[in-house]
């Protein structure tokens, strides 16, 4: 785990070790430069170290996740890994074979000490005040270098993106795997002030879907409205403990069986998409802890128009569900022969923390009739009215 200061602290120990190494094979006074091939290749004994390239470590980039909870809280630190990719190059006197001489020396190091040390990691941000902070050092997660092997489409296509740079001899490495703390510093958990060891035999209870029903009624797959129960069915529902939530907040358990449970909505839930879960309390010493969860199904609950006025500044419908300020709210109309219309509402319906159960949405190009009203709270759709098998209501005269 380290910080932004990472990446360049692989590059200065990576160059101090190359540096240290290469002395031992080639004594004559090699310069070690972190950057790019020069377009001017010097005479003397040069070494450059290019970094080219970032892509993510596929072993370890999702090992963080989650980093926060639902609510958005913090769980534990946001961390990326990543793999460097190194292009290596040596230059010197092809008469004394200089560069063939350095790129041995560079590979023998390297597959000799794979494994980036910490005393080099020391030795080269110490001389370096731009590095100063970094603890790439106290990082749990050792980096290692292994060679890349390009094939003569890949060498080509890294070499012509740095421009007119000549091609010296160079050999590819990737460095794996550097990882980067993100800012963020969850809080700490909360001391254990007792530890209890507790076996039950369990049997997970399983919903399978959610019906609704009128009250003390028969359940079926009709259009879930404020003044409908949910039905849960199942298996394994029936046990002691019970609890439900709705939307992530409590509700009533109002029946149960072994494959179905009756549950009343919270009236302060808005329209649209909800999770609904069963929960269990189970006996831990002295105490009850809701340890056993059933899965978690969705369900949409509709909301329904009980008024509706046209004028001169558009549609004005009344619900009998509150909304919240930020959904999106959308008018659909449709008259006969086929007309239909679809209006979006302004946004927000109303001032930010703020519910509001009647809003108008202005409306152009309408032909004059009379209209068929539905309202879409985000992605909930208002019912109809049935009467004879055929829809009736609610509708508005424009």
């Amino acid at each position: 785990m380290s910080n932004a200061l990472a990446l360049a602290a692989v590059t200065a120990a990576l160059r101090h070790f190359i540096g240290r190494t290469v002395q031992e094979d080639v004594p004559l006074g090699v310069n070690v430069v972190a950057g790019r091939p020069p377009i001017d290749p010097p005479d003397d004994p040069t070494i450059t170290i290019f970094l080219y390239q970032l892509t993510p470590n596929g072993a370890l980039r999702n090992s963080d996740a989650p980093t926060r909870a639902v609510d958005g809280t913090p769980l534990r630190r946001a961390q990326a890994a990543v793999d460097l990719h190194y292009v290596i190059s040596c230059y010197g006197s092809e008469e004394a074979l200089v560069p063939q001489r350095l790129l041995g020396s560079v590979v023998r190091s390297l597959y000799d000490e794979p494994l980036l040390s910490v005393a080099d990691i020391d030795a080269s941000t110490a001389t370096a005040p731009f590095l100063a902070g970094s603890d790439l050092a106290a990082s749990r997660q050792r980096v290692r270098f292994t060679p890349n092997q390009l094939d003569l489409d890949d060498m080509s296509r890294l070499w012509q993106m740095l421009g007119q740079t000549p091609y010296g001899l160079s050999v590819c490495y990737q460095a794996t795997a550097v990882l980067l703390d993100g800012r963020t510093t969850p809080a700490g958990g909360l001391p254990v002030l007792d530890r209890r060891i507790v076996v039950a035999p369990i049997t997970a209870p399983a919903v399978e879907r959610v019906l609704s029903a009128v009250p003390g009624g028969a359940p079926d797959t009709g259009p879930v409205t404020a003044d409908r129960d949910l039905v849960l069915v199942g298996t394994g529902l029936a046990r002691p403990g019970m609890t439900a939530r709705v939307g992530g907040l409590p509700a009533a358990v109002l029946a149960s069986s072994e494959r179905r449970v009756v549950v009343g909505q919270p009236a302060e839930l808005p329209p649209g998409a909800h999770p609904v879960q069963l929960l269990y309390d189970v006996a831990f010493g002295d105490r009850q802890r809701p340890l056993v969860e059933s899965n978690v199904v969705a369900y949409v609950r509709r909301p329904r128009i009980t008024r509706v006025t046209s004028g001169a500044s558009g549609v004005t419908v009344q619900l009998d569900l509150s909304v919240l300020a930020a959904q999106r709210a959308v008018l659909l109309l449709d008259g006969a022969g086929g007309r239909g219309y679809r209006f979006d509402a302004p946004h927000p319906l109303a001032e930010p923390g703020v519910t509001t159960d009647r809003f108008t949405v202005p409306i152009t190009g309408v032909e004059p009739g009379t209209y068929l009203v539905r309202v879409q709270i985000d992605g909930a759709q208002s019912p109809l009215e049935l009467t004879g098998g055929t829809f009736s209501g609610p509708t508005v005269e424009v």
